[in-house]
């Protein structure tokens, strides 16, 4: 018996994209974002999934992650969305990953290191339409970066995209705001005979922007089953991707005043059957959530009790006194009729469900499902 693992269900993977692509006007392109090992839930089979599934490209943060895929066996458009340091550019090159471009400089260093190597490498221009975080401000430099790219007989302009700030939120004043600023910059490649795909929506936008879907559009936390705004939304029927689970190695009763676990800060109102389950922090069972969060035991909730620690916890069984050690315990998914969400998680350890699905460690082994 595994000491706890996460389900992770292909077949919501693929119901997910299938989801965000019927909302897409058909030739819209379909980006599954992939990094920072897809979110937690296993980059490789993840990606054969969503590939499987219609994507057209990948999406990940950096040189290493790409490399990894290629590794695999994958041989899709991988788009890498973060920066690209010299030292990785010829595994960039040579792995036929398309790096993001944001300066003059890097593009000049591209041109030479393909070159050097005497390949071509496809890009991606990133233009800033207001997230402040990277990419192009100006369109007098995208102007001269446009040209310099028009010289470079080592480089392939394959995409033009920007980054939505706030296309969550309901009032979609400034995603369309960004919207108009990224046609100033697509309006410039054209003036200059340059065409690349053009993609600018996340997955909020993706769902519910339909002006801004563009050539392409990336998704991300969408395809693992959470909405972007934090909570479910009425007619986006998404569906988890990772349940969590844990067994009962113990259980006993503990006298009335009696503290738990380190600190002693939880003390025992009355006599309390006490379970302690096989998981803690240090398999991403976040700390903050002691004396917070609830797990489900023959779809009942129970509440967890005292400080997490690195490798166990403790619940209280007042609710489910038939549990025996050996008992399933579900800490994020569903069991029966309820279900432990990664948005009630991220609630109550003050987060977003982004860092609750990839906080699950590496020492929790995925099993995958197709069913």
């Amino acid at each position: 018996m595994l000491s706890t693992y996460a389900s992770v269900s292909l077949a919501n993977i693929k119901h997910n994209i299938e989801l965000m692509r019927s909302r897409l006007k058909p030739e819209t392109k379909y980006l599954a974002v992939v990094k920072a090992n897809a979110y937690g839930h296993g980059m490789e089979a993840v990606a054969n999934c969503a590939l499987e599934s219609g994507a057209a490209y990948l999406g990940v943060a950096f040189t290493e992650e790409g490399v990894r895929l290629r590794l695999a066996g994958i041989t899709a458009p991988i788009l890498l969305l973060g920066a690209t340091d010299e030292d990785h550019m010829d595994d960039v090159i040579r792995h036929s990953l398309m790096p993001t471009v944001f300066t003059i400089e890097t593009l000049q260093l591209l041109q030479s290191h393909a070159a050097k190597l005497n390949m071509v490498c496809r890009v991606h221009i990133k233009a800033d339409t207001g997230m402040n975080r990277i990419g192009f401000t100006s369109e007098a430099a995208f102007t001269e970066a446009i040209l310099l790219l028009k010289r470079c007989p080592n480089l392939v302009l394959d995409g033009l995209f920007t980054h939505f700030a706030v296309s969550e939120l309901a009032d979609t004043s400034f995603t369309l705001l960004q919207a108009e600023r990224f046609r100033r910059y697509v309006e410039i490649c054209s003036r200059n005979g340059l065409h690349p795909i053009l993609h600018a929506s996340n997955s909020a936008a993706a769902l519910h922007i339909p002006e801004a879907q563009f050539d392409m559009v990336r998704g991300g936390i969408a395809m693992y089953g959470c909405h972007p705004a934090g909570h479910a939304v009425k007619g986006i029927d998404l569906r988890p991707v990772m349940s969590w689970h844990a067994y009962i190695t113990h259980i006993k009763t503990i006298p009335a005043g009696e503290g738990v676990s380190y600190g002693l800060k939880y003390v025992t109102p009355c006599d309390m059957r006490v379970g302690t389950v096989a998981v803690g922090y240090g398999d991403g069972y976040k700390r903050c959530l002691s004396d917070k969060a609830e797990v489900l035991i023959h779809g009942i909730r129970a509440r967890q009790i005292g400080t997490i620690c690195m490798d166990q916890m403790m619940i209280d069984l007042t609710n489910v006194p038939d549990a025996v050690v050996g008992d399933d315990v579900v800490l994020l998914g569903r069991q029966g009729n309820d279900a432990i969400t990664a948005d009630e998680l991220a609630d109550k350890a003050g987060t977003i469900s982004y860092e609750i699905l990839l906080s699950v460690s590496e020492r929790v082994p995925r099993v995958y499902t197709k069913d």
